[in-house]
């Protein structure tokens, strides 16, 4: 095995002085408990145990829990203050696709300071989700915001990101990408909004696609055998580095990977996790790309669309997020995509209301709590709602209610 393989499969302490030096880095510095006398006042009562909580007041209740939440803030500020780590916001801003459905599955849309993955079969949309998100951010920030997109397939043009709305302004891709590259990418924008002072102004970054970058290693060697596994190596020394690094400097990394076929032999055979992806299906590029992600989207072509019915070209694709830390796991719905304009929110909004049954189709549609409003021909649907502002609130009405009861309410009730 090469030399440079073999720096990477060795990068623990081996040494004792590298041990003592792991040992030192974790010390808190300084005396943690402040022995400077103090004027105490009364005694607090210890935690009640099951049973006497069982048999508390709520009054009783009530101010225990005001005493358990100012101890947690006091171990809080302990931790800040001597150790210096500092707890999550809990909150985290998003980036909306402007597909509504989407973003409400997604949890308000692609989250800020994290890394997320979108994989699927060829052809299932996943570069053109990633473009609208940019083109989304844009929209969020009116423009006040850094993207970017590295194109390792060289497949994207600046018409083409103006096109599926990145356009306030048009931008143009970085190519000739390695996998070292977009990491130094990632470090150039730290230090940017460092010597800028605009930490906190947020940036989306799509990196398309995880599957066909190479490190510059495997660029340039003659045999393929000796790189095998080279990528992933590398992939899980500076991910993990990274996705922290995203966080403190407010950037969404979106990323687009692929689904391939998984080997399933011996020490190959598929984990257990890998079980909510499409079986036999894996990503490539490791497991800490599963690991590190926030969100981690599977997209599969489900039928086409017709010009004759929807009047364009297009297609279903199948979503399901994977891992969701915004919202609930493992839900599979439809987006409906054109290969112009990329996807839509009508069409999508129209194939999710009648899979919910408010809106009945057939050689006449109609919304059913608005039957007064009929189109003939599917695609005479979307000329009706640009056309009649009252059929377009009562569409749109429906769409909000239904993502509400359907989607929010079912998937993800509200934890008190």
């Amino acid at each position: 095995m090469n030399d440079e393989l073999e720096e990477l499969e060795n990068v623990v302490p081996t040494t004792v002085l590298e041990v003592q030096e792991v040992l030192d880095s974790v010390k808190i510095e300084g005396d943690v408990v402040d022995k400077t006398p103090k004027k105490r006042g009364p005694k607090k009562k210890d935690l009640p145990t099951p049973d006497e909580l069982n048999n508390m007041s709520d009054k009783e209740v009530i101010g225990l829990s005001t005493q358990v939440e100012d101890l947690y803030s006091e171990f809080n500020s302990f931790l800040e203050t001597k150790a210096k780590i500092i707890s999550d916001t809990g909150v985290k801003d998003v980036i909306p696709t402007g597909i509504e459905v989407l973003d409400a599955f997604l949890g308000g849309g692609f989250a800020v300071g994290t890394m997320s993955v979108i994989a699927g079969t060829p052809g299932s949309g996943k570069s053109m989700l990633a473009i609208q998100a940019l083109a989304g951010a844009q929209r969020k920030f009116k423009g006040d915001v850094i993207v970017a997109f590295l194109d390792s397939e060289e497949a994207t043009t600046t018409q083409r990101l103006s096109n599926l709305g990145v356009r306030n302004p048009k931008i143009r891709p970085y190519n000739d990408i390695t996998i070292e590259k977009v990491f130094k990418f990632i470090e150039g924008i730290c230090l940017f909004k460092e010597e800028k002072g605009i930490i906190e102004k947020p940036t989306v970054m799509i990196w398309d696609s995880i599957a066909n970058t190479l490190t510059q290693k495997e660029r340039e060697t003659e045999d393929i055998n000796s790189v095998i596994g080279y990528k992933a190596r590398v992939l899980s020394l500076l991910i993990p580095k990274y996705v922290a690094k995203l966080a403190i400097y407010n950037i969404c990394l979106i990323t687009v990977n692929q689904l391939r076929d998984l080997v399933q032999i011996g020490n190959f055979a598929p984990a257990k996790e890998l079980k909510f992806l499409t079986q036999g299906k894996d990503v490539p590029g490791g497991n800490t790309l599963k690991f590190n992600a926030f969100h981690l989207l599977e997209m599969k072509v489900k039928d086409l669309t017709k010009e004759d019915v929807f009047g364009f070209d297009g297609f279903m694709a199948e979503v399901n997020c994977v891992k969701n830390k915004l919202f609930s796991p493992n839900i599979k719905f439809k987006i409906v995509g054109n290969f112009v304009t990329g996807f839509s929110n009508f069409w999508t909004n129209y194939v999710f209301l009648t899979s919910v049954k408010r809106l009945q189709t057939g050689a006449w549609g109609y919304l059913i709590d608005y039957p007064t409003k009929k189109w003939q021909g599917t695609k005479n649907a979307e000329a009706l709602y640009n056309s009649d502002i009252d059929f377009r609130n009562a569409f749109d009405n429906n769409v909000k209610e239904s993502i509400q009861i359907d989607i929010i309410d079912k998937h993800n009730p509200e934890v008190a």
